[in-house]
């Protein structure tokens, strides 16, 4: 509970930003290995695979954002339950 309300003082900016590219690089690293592995992406660069990696990358930023997005949204919905049961109670 400490957490999140320490989080909520912070701007929104620097929380989307932070955990925009956090989850986004997990994201674009399990997937570019997972590519190498499946054999979508050759082990030695070529330049056929420059695509593929550019469209890797951009998706996983995208898919990070949202993460971060659903993720918060489910805190914040979680800590206003919390708030009013709290308040509920000191009534």
């Amino acid at each position: 509970m400490e957490v999140w309300s320490e989080q909520r003082k912070g701007s929104k900016i620097g929380y989307y930003l932070l955990y925009t590219f956090s989850w986004g690089m997990a994201i674009v690293f399990i997937a570019f290995f997972a590519f190498i592995f499946l054999g979508g992406i050759s082990i030695i660069p070529i330049p056929d695979d420059n695509y593929k990696i550019a469209l890797i990358v951009i998706s996983g930023f995208v898919l990070g954002f949202i993460t971060t997005w659903i993720i918060r949204t489910r805190n914040e919905k979680k800590y206003l339950k919390i708030l009013a049961r709290v308040s509920e109670n000191a009534n």
